[in-house]
C-alpha cells in the first residue's frame, strides 16, 4: 500500500506538536522555581506556598505565552492581539459579576477559565481542578489589590419578569436600548442603532414626547471607547499607553460570554434561557475596564431582562442572510 502525499510530513508536524510542551515544561522546570511565602488575602485566607508554587508551573506552562510571566498582558503570543490579552497587575477584570472596578469572586474566575472568552484566543482550559485553582490564586500575586480589597458581592440574577412574554419583552427592550433616561439605558449611544432612521425618530419622538433630529447623527458608526486595556508597560509592568476598543456589534462580533443556543457549556446544553441569563448578567454588572457601566440598580430590573431579550434577538442574527439585509436597510436609512 503506498503512503499518501504528505502523511509523513503531516506525522511530523503532529509529532512536534506533541513533544512542544513537554520541552516547554522540562525548560521550565530546567530553571530554579521561584520560592513563595504564603499569601494572606484581604478576606482573610492565607493561600499556601505550596499552591502558589503550583499555580506558577501551570501558569507558565497554560497562560504566560500570552498574558506574559509578569502577568503584564505583554507575552510574545499576545503582542498582536487586539484585544490585548488581560494584564493580571492591575486588578481589573472583564466580567466579574460584580458591579465594575470590584474584584471579582473565585466562581467568577472560574467561569471565566472553565468557558473562556467566545470570539478570542482565550479558550476554555480543561485542567484539573486543582490546577486550576492553584492557578486561579496565583494569579491573585500579580495584584496588590487582593491583599487589600475583598471581592465585590456578586449581583444576583433576579427572577425573569417576562417569562412567558417574549414579544413584549423585546418590543420594551427596543426602548431600553434605544431610548437614553426615564429608566432606560441609551445603549444605542455606544452601541450602533439597528432601527432605520425614520423608525428610530419615531421611536424617540413617542418615548419623549419630542421631536429629535437625527439628521445631522450617525447612530449607524460605533465610536472607539477609553479602555484600561494597556498596550505598553514600563519596567515595572505598569501602563504607559492604553488602547481605544469598539463596543460590539451584535449583528457582527461573537460576545465573549455568550455562546450560541444549542453549544454544551458547563457540560450542559446551552438553552435560549441560559443566554439571556448571561446577556442580563453582563448588562446588570457592566464590563470591567471598558465604557460599559453597572447598570443593575440604575434602570429597573424589569428593563434589564428585556434588554437581555432584545439583544438576544439580535444575537441570534449574526452571520444571517436577515442580519445582511438589516444592515442593508440601515445603511439605506442614512442620508
Amino acid at each position: 500500500m503506498t503512503t499518501p502525499r504528505g502523511t509523513s510530513r503531516v506525522s511530523t508536524v503532529r509529532a512536534l506538536m506533541v513533544l512542544l510542551p513537554l520541552v516547554l515544561t522540562v525548560g521550565c522546570r530546567s530553571k530554579s522555581a521561584p520560592s513563595f511565602e504564603p499569601l494572606k488575602l484581604a478576606d482573610g485566607r492565607v493561600i499556601p506556598a505550596e499552591t502558589l508554587t503550583r499555580g506558577h508551573s501551570v501558569y507558565t506552562y497554560y497562560c504566560a505565552s500570552c498574558h506574559g510571566a509578569q502577568g503584564d498582558g505583554q507575552g510574545p503570543a499576545g503582542r498582536g492581539m487586539r484585544p490585548v490579552p488581560r494584564s493580571f497587575r492591575q486588578g481589573l477584570f472583564k466580567f466579574g459579576g460584580v458591579a465594575v472596578g470590584e474584584l471579582p469572586p473565585d466562581d467568577a474566575l472560574k467561569r471565566t477559565l472553565r468557558r473562556g472568552l467566545h470570539g478570542t484566543p482565550m479558550f476554555a482550559w480543561d485542567v484539573p481542578d486543582a490546577d486550576l485553582e492553584a492557578v486561579l490564586q496565583y494569579l491573585k500575586t500579580f495584584s496588590p489589590r487582593w491583599k487589600e480589597e475583598v471581592p465585590g458581592k456578586p449581583l444576583a440574577v433576579s427572577p425573569d419578569p417576562w417569562r412567558g412574554r417574549d414579544a413584549e419583552a423585546i418590543e420594551r427592550g427596543r426602548v431600553a436600548y434605544h431610548v437614553s433616561g426615564a429608566g432606560n439605558a441609551g445603549c444605542s449611544s455606544c452601541h450602533v442603532a439597528y432601527l432605520p432612521r425614520a423608525e428610530l425618530a419615531a421611536l424617540l419622538k413617542k418615548a419623549l414626547g419630542r421631536d429629535v433630529d437625527l439628521s445631522k447623527m450617525d447612530p449607524y458608526t460605533a465610536l472607539a471607547r477609553e479602555s484600561d486595556h494597556p498596550v505598553a508597560v514600563d519596567a515595572k509592568g505598569e501602563p504607559t499607553k492604553t488602547e481605544k476598543v469598539l463596543p460590539p456589534d451584535f449583528l457582527f462580533q461573537p460576545l465573549r460570554t455568550v455562546w450560541p443556543v444549542g453549544e454544551t457549556v458547563d457540560g450542559a446544553p446551552y438553552t435560549a434561557e441560559r443566554q439571556r441569563e448571561d446577556l442580563y448578567r453582563v448588562i446588570s454588572s457592566g464590563v470591567g475596564g471598558a465604557a460599559m457601566p453597572t447598570w443593575k440598580g440604575a434602570i429597573p430590573e424589569e428593563n434589564l431582562w428585556a434588554l437581555a431579550y432584545y439583544v438576544q434577538t439580535l444575537v441570534v442574527l449574526r452571520d444571517t442572510d436577515a442580519a445582511d439585509e438589516l444592515k442593508s436597510r440601515l445603511r439605506g436609512s442614512t442620508p
